[in-house]
């Protein structure tokens, strides 16, 4: 029986190192919704410091984004300030 647990373990190692590696590459791959969200929007604000895309009232682009990001839709914020930033002429980078 001893001979069989030795085994079983020699073959569960290898097994749990690529899962614990796997999920260290998921964790960095993925950061956090709510972090990206306030990056963009703070790249947003630092680019169009005194100028906007029309006017004051112009920017519902921005506001609809960031509450989207507040009200947990952080896909649907995070893509309106990606495109915001992109067709202002701004390089977005990466998550």
């Amino acid at each position: 029986m001893t001979l069989v647990r030795a085994f079983l373990v020699a073959l569960a190692a290898p097994a749990a190192a690529v899962a614990l590696a796997a999920g260290a590459a998921a964790q960095t791959a993925a950061p956090d919704p709510k972090a990206r969200c306030a990056q963009l929007v703070e790249l947003w604000e630092r680019y169009s410091t005194g100028k906007s895309e029309g006017g004051g009232s112009m920017d519902m682009p921005r506001k609809s984004a960031v509450a989207d990001c507040e009200a947990g839709r952080t896909e649907a914020g995070i893509r309106t300030l990606e495109d915001l930033l992109r067709r202002n002429g701004y390089k977005v980078p990466p998550p």
